[in-house]
Protein backbone atom coordinates (compact mmCIF):
# COMPACT_ATOMS: atom_id res chain seq x y z
CA UNK A 1 0.00 0.00 0.00
CA UNK A 2 2.85 2.39 0.81
CA UNK A 3 4.35 1.86 -2.64
CA UNK A 4 1.11 2.98 -4.30
CA UNK A 5 1.08 6.17 -2.22
CA UNK A 6 4.72 6.90 -3.06
CA UNK A 7 4.06 6.45 -6.76
CA UNK A 8 0.98 8.66 -6.62
CA UNK A 9 2.94 11.40 -4.82
CA UNK A 10 5.79 11.22 -7.33
CA UNK A 11 3.37 11.53 -10.22
CA UNK A 12 1.82 14.66 -8.67
CA UNK A 13 5.16 16.45 -8.48
CA UNK A 14 7.52 15.59 -11.37
CA UNK A 15 9.55 18.82 -10.99
CA UNK A 16 12.39 17.47 -8.86
CA UNK A 17 13.19 14.78 -11.43
CA UNK A 18 13.07 17.28 -14.30
CA UNK A 19 15.24 19.73 -12.40
CA UNK A 20 17.75 16.99 -11.63
CA UNK A 21 17.97 16.09 -15.33
CA UNK A 22 18.43 19.74 -16.29
CA UNK A 23 21.19 20.28 -13.75
CA UNK A 24 22.93 17.10 -14.86
CA UNK A 25 22.64 18.11 -18.52
CA UNK A 26 24.10 21.53 -17.78
CA UNK A 27 26.96 19.94 -15.86
CA UNK A 28 27.71 17.53 -18.71
CA UNK A 29 27.57 20.33 -21.30
CA UNK A 30 29.90 22.46 -19.21
CA UNK A 31 32.28 19.55 -18.65
CA UNK A 32 32.45 18.69 -22.35
CA UNK A 33 32.87 22.32 -23.32
CA UNK A 34 35.79 22.64 -20.89
CA UNK A 35 37.46 19.54 -22.34
CA UNK A 36 37.04 20.86 -25.88
CA UNK A 37 38.44 24.26 -24.90
CA UNK A 38 41.50 22.73 -23.25
CA UNK A 39 42.16 20.45 -26.23
CA UNK A 40 41.86 23.29 -28.75
CA UNK A 41 44.03 25.57 -26.61
CA UNK A 42 46.74 22.91 -26.23
CA UNK A 43 46.82 22.35 -30.00
CA UNK A 44 47.10 26.08 -30.64
CA UNK A 45 49.84 26.46 -28.04
CA UNK A 46 51.86 23.71 -29.73
CA UNK A 47 51.49 25.44 -33.09
CA UNK A 48 52.47 28.78 -31.54
CA UNK A 49 55.55 27.20 -29.97
CA UNK A 50 56.51 25.68 -33.32
CA UNK A 51 56.08 29.02 -35.09
CA UNK A 52 58.32 30.67 -32.49
CA UNK A 53 60.95 27.94 -32.87
CA UNK A 54 60.90 28.44 -36.64
CA UNK A 55 60.86 32.22 -36.40
CA UNK A 56 57.64 32.40 -38.42
CA UNK A 57 56.22 35.76 -37.34
CA UNK A 58 53.21 35.59 -39.70
CA UNK A 59 52.09 32.20 -38.37
CA UNK A 60 52.72 33.34 -34.80
CA UNK A 61 50.51 36.40 -35.21
CA UNK A 62 47.73 34.44 -36.92
CA UNK A 63 47.79 31.68 -34.30
CA UNK A 64 47.89 34.23 -31.48
CA UNK A 65 44.78 35.90 -32.90
CA UNK A 66 43.09 32.52 -33.12
CA UNK A 67 44.01 31.82 -29.49
CA UNK A 68 42.58 35.19 -28.43
CA UNK A 69 39.32 34.44 -30.25
CA UNK A 70 39.16 31.03 -28.58
CA UNK A 71 39.65 32.64 -25.16
CA UNK A 72 36.84 35.14 -25.83
CA UNK A 73 34.43 32.47 -27.04
CA UNK A 74 34.93 30.13 -24.09
CA UNK A 75 35.17 32.78 -21.38
CA UNK A 76 32.14 34.80 -22.43
CA UNK A 77 29.70 31.88 -22.73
Amino acid sequence: MENNNYFAEMMKSPMPRETEKTVMSEFIDSFLSDILYKKEKAALMEKIDLSLDQGDRTAFLALSDELNRLEKVYHTS
